[in-house]
């Protein structure tokens, strides 16, 4: 029920944003000290599913009619063509999106035309800006659309409020410096099991999810039977004889316990919030794939096991995936430099037969959700990312 959930959520106003408070609050006061002349550009900072448009959405809704928002749909790779789409969701926000289409970019001539046409002339002195990680490719000439950025946004009397992919910003970091020119990070942080609780069960009524527990541990009996064979004198002759035999290790579990052990509900969200890590999308995608509704029991939730094997070449490639969250068959092969797709093609092959990614109707390539946490150990180990 991926959609239906996010939606009712959604509809009862209860958001990713809902352990966000002290984030939202520190972005609002970034934006009082801007109207009071101090600049303080904001990033924010996330792993995969964690939420940073969301928390950008909600900086939208709270600053209606002061901002103009744009989203980074994909690589941006064209100086002189950025086309924008009308902001379809909320109003008086200006510009939404940009759609971008291919062609390199060059760090000598004139100033970039691009960039600034991204913002219209009577854009507000609030600038959103979503999936700034679309703004490089990690290849030789792949950054010039970085640095035209940072140029942009270092020249104009406006606070950009930004978001970034987490291991796409320590690469640039890292690389290049960029956290100077964005005196207020926010990494979003992870959110407690109480946290998660609240957010899932926001969806549904009081009682409408039946918890149980199933496990073996609690079906075997204490007491049962064993048949025992009673040899005769006669040889060769023998009657079973039915005799009670006691678990005495049930036993103890059950009556000798020293400490009220956690209930069915208790285990199912101590589950999704280790298999999650605090991640809030996480956690509902492990809810959603256990979830057998109207119930829900500890042992569907997570559990999720995944041996990764790969080439170097792929576990860029994967890295790749990782650090935009979202790319095309064609974008991959200009990172890796592929003089044809047929290597990128095998490398994907190689990541779809593993569960690690899947593909979108739109072609995109994306994370298995599921696997994140796997392939950021994977890649870690490797010095892909960091």
């Amino acid at each position: 029920m991926g959609k239906d959930l996010r939606n009712t959520l959604r509809a009862k106003n209860l958001t990713r944003t809902s352990g966000l408070q002290e984030e939202i609050g520190k972005i609002q006061a970034a934006i009082a000290d801007f109207d009071l002349g101090k600049q303080g550009n904001v990033a924010i900072i996330a792993e995969p599913f964690a939420g940073k448009s969301t928390l950008l959405e909600e900086i939208e809704n709270r600053n209606r009619g002061k901002v103009t928002k744009i989203t980074f749909s994909s690589l941006v790779h064209n100086r002189e063509k950025i086309t924008l789409r009308e902001n379809s969701g909320l109003s008086n926000t200006g510009p939404s999106n940009s759609g971008l289409s291919n062609s390199g970019l060059s760090n000598s001539g004139p100033s970039n035309p691009g960039f600034p046409n991204l913002l219209p002339e009577n854009s507000k002195r609030i600038v959103l800006l979503d999936n700034c990680h679309f703004l490089y490719m990690r290849k030789v000439g792949g950054f010039e659309a970085l640095y035209e950025f940072l140029d942009m946004i270092s020249s104009r009397k406006q606070i950009f409020i930004t978001t970034w992919n987490l291991y796409s910003w320590d690469y640039l970091d890292a690389s290049f410096g960029i956290g100077k020119y964005f005196p207020v990070q926010i990494r979003i942080p992870k959110f407690s099991k109480g946290e998660l609780r609240t957010l899932i069960l926001g969806a549904y009524k009081k009682g409408e999810i039946s918890f149980e527990d199933n496990s073996a541990e609690e079906k075997e009996p204490i007491l049962y039977l064993m048949k025992y064979p009673l040899p005769l004198t006669l040889p060769g002759k023998e009657i079973i004889i039915p005799l009670p035999k006691g678990n005495i290790s049930n036993f103890k579990k059950r009556f000798m316990k020293k400490e009220k052990q956690p209930g069915a509900e208790d285990r199912v969200f101590e589950k999704i919030y280790l298999e999650s890590k605090g991640n809030p999308g996480l956690a509902l995608r492990t809810w959603e794939l256990g979830l057998e509704y109207p119930r829900a029991r500890p042992e569907k939730m997570g559990g999720f096991s995944f041996e990764i094997e790969l080439e170097y070449e792929e576990a860029f490639v994967l890295s790749q995936i990782l650090s935009h969250q979202r790319l095309k068959k064609e974008e991959i092969a200009e990172i890796t430099g592929s003089l044809n797709e047929n290597r990128a093609v095998e490398a994907l092959f190689r990541l779809l037969a593993q569960e690690l990614i899947l593909m979108d109707e739109a072609s995109y390539y994306k994370l298995r959700p599921e696997a994140l946490h796997s392939i950021v150990s994977f890649l870690k180990n490797l010095r892909l990312v960091w």
